[in-house]
């Protein structure tokens, strides 16, 4: 009868085995479309091909992100532009048009390289997070894999006295 105590005991820990695999999976794909993700922001400039790659768990808020980030970024360069000219006339007297729209331009990538930074480490925050879930998931499953092979020799013993007491053979 104790044989079937650990049958019992083997089959909840096989569900729970397969539930943090099933975890463990989501969160590899989920790290992959991060790092993924990552990766494309971490360009000096996004292109429409970059977006199409984006990982479509993260299109969503990679694309209001990115355009956030355009956004934030040409108010930073003109509200920087506008300060610029009006403390010190940085243009002279003429406010050559050229000038003026390489240094807004100049002003705006360089706003968007600090907010890609900013984005970029608040995803770094949360891979580490999710890499710390992934190890505590894999360290919870090792000690399942452990039980469930004490668990087989234990059911096997148990087979094994059963079977004695009746005075079979195993």
């Amino acid at each position: 009868m104790g044989f079937l105590v650990f049958l019992a005991r083997k089959m909840t820990l096989q569900q729970r085995e397969n539930n943090y695999r099933f975890q463990l999976d989501g969160l590899n794909q989920k790290l992959e479309d991060l790092t993924d993700y990552v990766s494309i922001l971490s360009q000096d400039s996004v292109s429409a091909t970059d977006l199409a790659t984006i990982p479509s768990s993260l299109f969503s808020q990679g694309l209001s992100e990115l355009t956030n980030a355009h956004l934030m970024a040409s108010q930073i360069a003109e509200q920087q532009f506008n300060e610029a000219m009006a403390s010190n006339g940085l243009y002279g007297q003429g406010n050559n048009p050229y000038i003026a729209e390489l240094t807004k331009q100049k002003l705006y990538e360089n706003a968007r390289v600090q907010i890609q930074k900013q984005i970029r480490a608040r995803m770094n925050e949360e891979e580490k997070s999710l890499q710390n879930k992934k190890l505590r998931l894999e360290t919870q499953l090792k000690q399942i894999e452990t039980e469930l092979q004490a668990m087989d020799q234990n059911i096997a013993s148990g087979i094994k006295n059963q079977i004695s007491t009746f005075g079979l053979q195993a």
